[in-house]
This record gives C-alpha cells, structure tokens and sequence, in this order.
C-alpha cells in the first residue's frame, strides 16, 4: 500500500521486511506496477519500497518532472521512510535516475541493478529534441511508436494491454518533462557509470537491449550484465522468475563486496 507520509511529491508502496532494502524505480511515463512481481517474490525477505514518481500514479501531479528532481525526490523518501543504504533498481529511465541518485546521494545507495536501461554515449541535446517533439505533439500518443517497438513475439497480450493503458494515459507534460534537463548524460555518462562501477552493479538487457552493453563494458571494470534472451524491454513483467532471481544473486554480491562495508555499517 502507499506510505501516507506526508510532504513527499512521490507516492512510496512499501511491502515486506529485512535487509539489504530493495527500492524500485519505474521507467518513463509508467508507474510503481511494473516491479510489482519483483517486490512481490523479494518482499519474503526484504523491505521492498516501489514508487510513482512525479506526475505518475498516486504521486503529486506537480512539477518539474525531470530526472535530477525525480532522483532528489527518491533521496527525500528514503530519508524520510529511514531505509538506510538500499540497493537500487531502475528500469529503463529509472536506471538514469539511480545514476543520479548515486551521484547525488551515495550514501543512500548499495548498489545498483539497472533494467535495460539507456546506458550508452549520448549525444548532447538528444533527450531535449525528443522531449520538445512530445510537448509539441501535446499528447502521450507520440511515444506510440517507441512503446510498440519494446515489445517482442513472445509479449502476452496482457502484458502489452497493460503497457500501453499506464504508458499512453501519461500527460504529455509528464513525458516530455522527464526528458527534459537530461543534457548532464551527454556531459557526465562516462563518469556516472564508472561512479556506480565502485559499487555492486549489474545491468540486466532485453533481446534487443536499449542500452549498449559493449560500451558499458568497455567503461566499466566491474559490472555485471545478464542479457534475458527473448524479452522485450519489460523483461521483469514477462520473465519475473529470472528476473527475481538475478536481484537475489544480486544481494549476494552486495553482502560479499568489501568496497562497501562502511554503508552497511560492518
């Protein structure tokens, strides 16, 4: 159910019990549901925190929308809430969110799993002309296209229906907003994933990944990537028992690696 606390621009659907936390960040234009079989195998053993950022389910509809503030916005749930030192996972955009967060406050994060997420070199401005082409359009129906595209043979129906209802629905304000202010990926991507590379890292990648893995490696020394063959981009809602299984190999990796004793507090 969503944490009633109140001051907090972002709803928090907080389930289960025990250590390390687990906090779940959606993509763009979607909503807390998409970690939803995640939070309900991990809830067994971990306190498990999903959430609507702004402008997103339960969450305030007020801006701004943008990644920096949605990052900042999380930092202020947890804080609130006392989850201490959690590992993160972000899907798609909220995979550039948990950089952010990272970046900004590192003493809330673990670790890092990011779900095919847009890791790569970007070009400086590319989320801006994106986001300005949504504005102008005034509706979610512009990312029509990109959502159909994230789907592969083996999507249910089900699957499909549910992305496009939460994805479609978003105001276009939203979209465009949590694209907007993203030119710190085209200055900073090289230094925000090697900044995550000192911790536990793990990337997990659709068929056709949305990032670029052989980039990430080339950046990284550390990071492990686990592709999930025959997924589209939301793999967590179309394999979720390999997806629950790789965050809880993932957890083992985060209790077992020293660099990161002093945020467990052993």
């Amino acid at each position: 159910m969503a944490n009633p606390t109140a001051g907090l621009p972002i709803a928090v659907y907080e389930e289960g019990a025990g250590g390390p936390p687990f906090v779940f960040i959606h993509g763009l234009a979607c909503d807390h549901s998409f970690w939803q079989p995640q939070v309900d195998d991990l809830k067994r053993d971990h306190r498990c925190l999903s959430v609507d950022l702004r402008g997103r389910g339960a969450a305030s509809p007020e801006g701004p929308y943008d990644i920096a503030q949605q990052a900042d916005d999380v930092a202020a749930a947890m804080r609130a809430l006392n989850t201490g030192p959690a590992i993160i996972a972000g899907h798609s955009l909220g995979g550039l969110v948990a950089l952010l967060l990272n970046d900004r406050h590192p003493d809330l994060v673990l670790g890092i799993v990011a779900g095919d997420s847009p890791y790569r070199n970007h070009a400086p401005g590319g989320f801006n002309a994106f986001a300005a082409s949504i504005a102008a359009a005034g509706t979610a129906a512009a990312i029509g296209g990109m959502v159909e595209g994230f789907f592969v043979e083996g999507t249910s129906d089900a699957i499909k229906q549910h992305v496009r209802d939460v994805m479609l629905s978003c105001p276009a304000e939203v979209v465009a907003g949590m694209l907007s202010n993203s030119d710190v990926f085209g200055e900073r991507m090289v230094e925000l994933v090697k900044q995550a590379d000192q911790k536990p890292f793990m990337a997990v990648w659709a068929e056709k990944p949305l990032g670029d893995p052989a980039w990430l490696r080339e950046v990284c020394m550390f990071i492990r990537q686990e592709p999930i063959p025959g997924t589209g981009h939301f793999f967590q809602l179309e394999q979720p028992a390999i997806t629950n299984a790789l965050l809880r190999a993932f957890v083992d990796d985060v209790q077992r690696d020293p660099r990161i004793a002093a945020l467990r507090g052993s």
